[in-house]
């Protein structure tokens, strides 16, 4: 009987920070890739970990995000623990939020996909 090897990805930030910019009311789009919409259709799970940062809660949006957008948020607190999501739709997109307005820093963190 073959074995079912899973599909993975990493997004790695942990060895080279990510560069973060949060706006005018505190909130910044994780640059995850070139095109910060991730498209996540193959995968089943999405792991995420925030490292230390100035925000105060991070938010995985999750669904039809490109163009006319209809997705939902799952917004949780910075607080140094692995969090799981179903994908429940095709694209996901991350966001750090309460951070300094007009401010810059680099942030650990990872999002772990698997199908």
């Amino acid at each position: 009987m073959p074995t079912d090897l899973p599909n993975t990805k990493l997004y790695n930030f942990v060895d080279t920070p990510a560069g973060i910019v949060y706006t005018q009311f505190g909130e910044a789009q994780v640059p995850l890739d070139a095109n910060p919409i991730i498209d996540v259709t193959g995968y089943r799970r999405v792991n995420v970990r925030i490292g230390q940062t100035k925000a105060t809660s991070w938010s995985l949006y999750m669904g039809k995000i490109s163009g006319s957008t209809l997705s939902v948020e799952n917004m949780v607190p910075i607080d140094n623990a692995i969090h799981s999501f179903e994908v429940i739709g095709p694209e996901i997109a991350l966001f750090l939020k309460g951070g300094t307005p007009k401010s810059r820093e680099k942030v650990q963190l990872w999002v772990y996909l698997r199908s």
